[in-house]
């Protein structure tokens, strides 16, 4: 028994070491990556490096600098996906309402299913929203349970709430919502056939919202479960709960959201009165409720989740001073989005206006089939994920040559954008990068969770590619 404790310590070890060793922090990445394309497109085609040629072929560095302002739009997209989906779930009505929440069980069971449950939903529906309800209300519930008499171990709970991600291929995925905004996917492709094969929308219906998508996503949640709490700790001696030093947190962060403010001033008591929040949230009210009344969710894009976040934050913060002060909070985690955007915009110019991509494409071509394709995108996205944790950027490099073969092969572009999608969240649960806010909030290193999130990891992994390669042909 010790024997195979100390070799998974070992493994955990080593796994952890790696990642500290090897990996620089993401605006890195993005340089490294510039370099690496770059390096590429002068190999692998006739382009040259500072000037354009008398042939009329693109120099690396214009092919660069043109594509560098290509992503401002979609930029700006995820910038305000990500900040909307943290006022919602930062508003003091919803923490409140989360506090209560934590109350409900009475054991480590109903504890473990109330956080996946809950996890799982709001991370379906909104990746942002989803990771701050799973913190705010995990730690609740860590603090409850301490309250109420009964042991959860800390680095199991955690693990098993981010791991749910896995599951979350929702509405506010960056591949699927892209293909459901009008004319997105088309702007990051430059060959006119592929224009002419790709459609102006992929609806969210035929993605996330298809009953292939909400049986996979379902399954995987299931694993999540029932592995989670195969491999979650009974015994007490194994038991690690929350520090006194988390628990104090807890306690005082609970008592500020409590506090009330009184007005000293004319431009004070504006910055606090509901007032202007219940003008222009109604406005917006009305008009999401109109959007809906004609559509459904046939007529969701990535503004029009932007849009619905954004007014449900305006009314649920209550008062101007507290949305600002939400937004200011949400927004300490965006500036990655802002300065790295433009990079990969610029690695997105080399690939696709220096012949790269047809070098790319050409070597999918090799081997990739209309059965195995959707297979071959989840592996490369799920492989590429690691070096590059972000669905969003890294499907704006990807897309130019992904959506070709697409198109070469005749194959439903819905498919390919689950399948990268998949991928991209299979990774993120042993991506370090991921579980930072989680680390940061719990005071957790991240040794403490890989163990548990490998082990579901390597279970989503199967399911995946079952899907993926056998179950996609079939619809």
């Amino acid at each position: 028994m010790s024997t195979n404790g100390t070799m998974k310590d070992r493994l955990t070890t080593g796994f952890i070491r790696f990642f500290e060793k090897w990996t620089p922090n993401s605006m890195v990445f993005a340089f490294l990556l510039t370099i690496v394309v770059g390096i590429l497109a002068l190999l692998f085609t006739p382009t040259p490096l500072l000037f354009t040629s008398a042939e009329g072929q693109l120099s690396l560095v214009d092919a660069w600098v043109q594509g560098f302002w290509n992503l401002l739009t979609f930029a700006m997209q995820m910038a305000l996906i990500m900040i909307t989906g943290s006022v919602v779930a930062t508003a003091p009505p919803v923490k409140r309402a989360l506090h209560r929440l934590a109350y409900v069980p009475n054991s480590p069971f109903s504890a473990i299913m109330l956080i996946l449950l809950v996890t799982g939903i709001t991370y379906w529906i909104h990746w942002g929203v989803g990771m701050m309800f799973s913190i705010n209300l995990g730690r609740e519930i860590l603090a409850a349970s301490r309250e109420k008499g009964y042991k959860i171990h800390q680095p199991a709970f955690v693990a098993l709430s981010y791991s749910t991600f896995a599951a979350g291929i929702g509405l506010s995925q960056a591949a699927p919502i892209l293909g459901a905004t009008p004319g997105a996917l088309q702007d990051l492709v430059v060959s006119d056939a592929v224009k002419a094969y790709i459609p102006e929308t992929v609806p969210l219906t035929q993605t996330v919202l298809s009953p292939i998508n909400l049986l996979h996503c379902g399954l995987i949640l299931l694993v999540v479960i029932v592995l989670g709490w195969a491999l979650y700790p009974k015994k007490d001696s194994q038991i690690v709960e929350l520090s006194d030093e988390l628990y104090e947190d807890i306690k005082k962060s609970g008592e500020a959201q409590l506090s009330r403010h009184k007005a000293t001033s004319p431009a004070d008591w504006i910055n606090h009165s509901p007032l202007l929040n219940l003008v222009i949230g109604g406005f917006g009210l009305f008009w999401i409720i109109k959007l809906m009344a004609s559509g459904g969710f046939a007529n969701i894009s990535l503004d029009n989740i932007n849009f619905i976040l954004l007014i449900l934050g305006v009314l649920l913060c209550r008062d101007p001073e507290t949305f600002c002060s939400c937004v200011m909070q949400a927004t300490a985690s965006v500036w990655g989005v802002i300065i790295q955007f433009p990079f990969y915009a610029g690695i997105f110019g080399m690939i696709a206006y220096t012949g790269l991509s047809d070098v790319i494409v050409n070597f999918f071509m090799s081997f990739a089939t209309k059965g195995n394709f959707p297979m071959v995108a989840y592996i490369y996205s799920a492989i590429l994920n690691m070096a590059v944790p972000s669905g969003g950027s890294k499907f704006a490099i990807e897309a130019p040559y992904i959506l070709d073969v697409c198109s070469r092969l005749d194959i439903d572009v819905g498919k390919i954008l689950l399948a990268y999608t998949f991928g991209d969240q299979t990774t993120n649960i042993i991506q370090p990068f991921w579980a930072l806010p989680f680390l940061a909030m719990y005071k957790l290193d991240f040794k403490h969770i890989l163990p548990f999130a490998f082990m579901i990891c390597i279970a989503a992994l199967i399911i995946d590619c079952i899907f993926t390669g056998f179950v996609y042909q079939l619809i």
